[in-house]
């Protein structure tokens, strides 16, 4: 730890600690449509606070809980249920009080020592992760042993306030960078599908109604369980995609369409090399001179969670599966929707490379940062106020 660091409790730089009310406190009875909002585990899924689908309680019953309220900068972290989970109540938050669950606590940064997002960073994803992670008690509902008095002796490592200052706003930076990244990968999915939608659904000359089972038979996987896995060779397949790899490959002709049976059911994989296909799965036999890419798209529009039996573990009905319509092109529309679609997702896998490679950055920035192993100038100072 470089000089100018100090390592402190959070009962040294933090003014206020409090936890949510007993639950005989707070019933779901005693909700309203609107009034105080009530913060909760499903609302601390981000480093700030998710503002969505909130329970109210009245302003009345709320103030009868002062040491549950919490406000703006306060950091919030769950005490009960998903241990780890921790948010900051940001700046511009929706409203100016909130109340806490039973399950959550807080507290309150006194900020002539820390600023608040770094308080919340260090607990999220430096060393007060692990710190919280060590206390849990996992009888019964995962919880935080003495949760208020362990919180307060957590130790922080604490750079001078301008040097908290800039990781926090090298961090959110980057964080800006990766939400852009996520919206524009999304938008890209639904444009991918609407694309493929339109032309599936052109139809024209040449097009042929029939159904899937002229086109291919779903053939059975065959069982490999865990131990009889070597680790090494080709991909196995289950319901749910890749769960290892096997040096004997149960389809050795490439690509490969693989259809979940059981479990994941109608769920559709393509893998470019040979690979074992085990029992949860089918495997894709072809019966025509489909272009065998197109057949892949085309199974993926299908609706073939439709046919899946509901009942115990969800399961694709094969003959009710054959049953299914659908039109075909003459083979050069195929390939032309083949070409429209891999250009498409080779973009979105692209961005998705993009997004992985900055989530990599951003961990092992947060490990130095927060840890004093690099500094970051002041002169960075200067690039933030000019952006």
């Amino acid at each position: 730890m470089r000089n100018g660091w100090v390592i402190k409790q959070l009962d040294e730089v933090c003014t206020k600690f409090g936890a949510g009310p007993f639950g005989s406190n707070m019933k779901i009875s005693t909700f309203v449509d609107a009034g105080i909002p009530v913060v909760s585990g499903n609302h601390m899924t981000e480093l700030e606070l998710v503002e969505e689908s909130f329970n109210y309680i009245t302003e009345d019953h709320a103030n009868r809980m002062q040491s549950s309220i919490v406000q703006r900068n306060d950091v919030v972290i769950t005490k009960a249920g998903t241990i780890g989970q921790v948010s900051l109540i940001p700046e511009n938050s929706r409203f100016l009080k909130y109340v806490l669950s039973s399950r959550q606590l807080f507290a309150r940064p006194n900020v002539g020592y820390v600023v608040p997002k770094y308080l919340a960073i260090y607990l999220k994803y430096g060393r007060g992760q692990a710190q919280i992670l060590s206390n849990v008690n996992r009888t019964g509902v995962p919880s935080l042993s003495q949760a208020v008095s362990f919180i307060k002796n957590v130790r922080i490592e604490l750079p001078p306030l301008p040097e908290q200052k800039r990781i926090v706003d090298l961090i959110s930076s980057v964080d800006s960078y990766i939400e852009a990244l996520q919206k524009q990968l999304e938008s890209a999915k639904k444009s991918r599908n609407a694309v493929l939608y339109e032309l599936l659904t052109a139809e024209g000359g040449g097009w042929v109604e029939t159904t899937l089972g002229k086109l291919l038979t779903l053939e059975y996987g065959k069982p490999l369980t865990d131990e009889n896995r070597d680790g090494k060779g080709f991909p196995v397949f289950a319901s749910a995609g890749v769960v290892g790899m096997h040096s004997e490959p149960l389809v050795s002709k490439s690509p490969v369409i693989v259809v979940g049976r059981k479990g994941t059911a109608g769920a559709v994989y393509w893998s470019e090399t040979p690979c074992f296909v085990i029992d949860t799965a089918y495997y894709v036999k072809p019966l025509s001179d489909l272009d065998l890419r197109f057949l892949y798209l085309l199974l993926t529009f299908i609706d073939l969670k439709s046919v899946t039996a509901q009942t115990g573990v969800p399961g694709l009905n094969r003959d009710r599966a054959y049953s299914l319509k659908c039109n075909v092109p003459p083979i050069s529309k195929q390939l032309e929707v083949v070409k429209i679609i891999t250009q498409l997702d080779d973009f979105i896998d692209s961005t998705q490379g993009t997004i992985n490679r900055s989530q990599d950055l951003r961990s092992g920035l947060l490990s130095d940062l927060l840890s004093g192993v690099h500094e970051i100038h002041a002169s960075y100072d200067k690039v933030i106020g000019a952006a």
